[in-house]
């Protein structure tokens, strides 16, 4: 400890010197203004591009006469290609609202002209071959409020699950408004909140209507024909950690519809009566299959896949009997 008493006056005058200078230094360093861009913390900023093969919330998928798997990689506002090995191949789309760009893109499907369709939350479907390249865009004007699925029937025309406002909308091969069919409610032909939809082997049209609990049957041209309940659905828009968003696929060749049920992180299948019931959500070791299955693909020769958003990646399971 330095003892000032004993200080001559020139000892305390240098002394009081350093202390000042000292002062100096230390106001200067911990001055914000004055410290080098080198020297401040930067936060590094998340890149805008995902890896190709990564994916953030995958929605729906489906997939073509050759096996190639398309992902909607909804909140990486892409789709994704991969071959029949789950092998990336091709990619296109990024968040925007022109052509080619998505809005958390939802629903996909293949069309008998061999495009895909995509909705997004841009309230449109968009038409893209299988390179990706953008072909044409339409729904604009019916003002859909978040579509969720697409169908495209043997013929062409476009179904679209205008979730939002209860209905679905048709269109035909061209795009051009061709009718609207369902209002919102619980009674026959109505629905609360559509989400998924695929044309049948018989031609028909199955719907999942979410909050009422139940796949309807409606013909192309939207007449009720038949419904049966989905059990397990819970109510809400994320319950258990997962998206309660139900899609669907058909394996046409066998008659069965496989639906998912995120929140009790299964997949269900069903006779297209509904009336047989199989549960899918362990391996052959006992194991879970999924975190929160969101939406299914049928691949033929009893192969599904599944988007899993809960660990966003792609589940391949072999339906044996």
């Amino acid at each position: 400890m330095i003892n000032l008493a004993n200080m001559s006056k020139q000892e305390k005058i240098i002394i009081g010197s350093l202390f000042g200078i000292l002062l100096i230094v230390i106001l200067i360093m911990f001055n914000p203004d004055n410290v080098s861009k080198e020297r401040k913390p930067v936060q590094q900023a998340q890149s805008t591009e995902a890896k190709k093969g990564s994916f953030n919330t995958p929605r729906d998928l489906d997939v073509d006469t050759d096996g190639n798997i398309y992902v909607v990689d909804s909140r990486n506002h892409r789709i994704q290609k991969f071959s029949r090995e789950n092998v990336f191949t091709a990619m296109w789309g990024k968040e925007g609202e022109d052509k080619g760009k998505f809005k958390e893109p939802c629903g996909i499907d293949m069309g008998p002209d061999g495009n895909i369709y995509v909705t997004d939350w841009g309230g449109r479907v968009q038409v893209f071959n299988k390179s990706g390249k953008f072909v044409r865009d339409f729904g604009k004007e019916k003002g859909l409020w978040g579509p969720r699925d697409v169908a495209v029937d043997k013929n062409g025309f476009v179904y679209v699950c205008d979730t939002g406002n209860g209905k679905i909308e048709k269109f035909d091969p061209q795009g051009k408004p061709a009718g609207t069919f369902g209002t919102k409610g619980a009674g026959k032909g109505q629905f609360n909140e559509p989400f998924g939809i695929k044309e049948g082997p018989d031609g028909k049209l199955y719907i999942l209507d979410r909050k009422n609990y139940r796949v309807q049957i409606l013909t192309t041209g939207g007449q009720y024909v038949n419904e049966f309940k989905v059990d397990g659905w819970a109510d809400g828009q994320i319950v258990n950690g997962c998206l309660m968003e139900p899609y669907l696929a058909m394996d046409r060749q066998n008659g069965y519809i496989y639906i998912t049920d995120s929140t009790n992180k299964r997949v269900l299948r069903y006779t297209l009566d509904g009336k047989k019931k199989k549960i899918i959500e362990k391996n052959d070791n006992g194991q879970p299959l999924f975190g929160c299955p969101l939406s299914v693909a049928y691949a033929g020769g009893g192969k599904i896949v599944v988007t899993d958003s809960g660990l966003n990646r792609l589940v391949s399971y072999i339906d044996r009997d």
